[in-house]
């Protein structure tokens, strides 16, 4: 492994505080990577939004969630809901990468905390979701979610990384 590699290692490593300038600075850099991925992650799941959102509203029904004089009313916003989804994906990884750029130049501590507390968000809705589906909940969330979960995991601690990083740089830049 290249000494390149180990440097950028150590700086993702958010359980080890950054050594100096130029460590602090590739751990910040990193969060603009871990944005960078969940921009990709967030258009890899673009395929299956529209059995997602199918699937929701199948099971929301099964389970009396809706009425039966409003069953059509709902699979019509439902089945409008799915090119808006879509769009919203798209937007969101957008604005992901917007972010990384800013955080990649800037190298600030505010993005990554930012990501980490809606991370944090997300976290909590996918455990209630769990909750609320019970049994269910297997139907709604396969292999494709975990996988997913375990990429925004691994993304939380480059954020907590990066936060570590900023922090230092914003004391360092304080101290001059």
């Amino acid at each position: 492994m290249s000494q390149n590699m180990k440097l950028w290692l150590r700086a993702a490593n958010p359980f080890t505080p950054p050594r100096g300038m130029a460590e602090a600075q590739r751990a910040a850099r990193v969060g603009a990577a871990a944005l960078a991925v969940g921009a990709v992650q967030g258009l890899a799941g673009l395929p299956t939004v529209s059995e997602k959102m199918g699937q929701s509203a199948a099971l929301m029904m099964e389970g009396g969630a809706v009425p039966p004089s409003d069953q059509a009313m709902f699979e019509g916003v439902m089945t409008a809901m799915a090119p808006v989804m879509v769009g919203g994906v798209v937007v969101m990884s957008a604005v992901y990468l917007v972010l990384a750029v800013v955080q990649w130049r800037k190298m600030t501590w505010v993005i990554p905390a930012l990501m980490l507390a809606l991370l944090a968000y997300s976290l909590v809705s996918v455990v209630n979701g769990f909750a609320l589906l019970g049994e269910n909940a297997g139907q709604l969330y396969g292999p494709l979610a975990i996988v997913q979960w375990i990429i925004m995991l691994a993304t939380g601690f480059l954020y907590a990384a990066a936060v570590r990083g900023g922090l230092m740089l914003s004391r360092l830049k304080r101290s001059f």
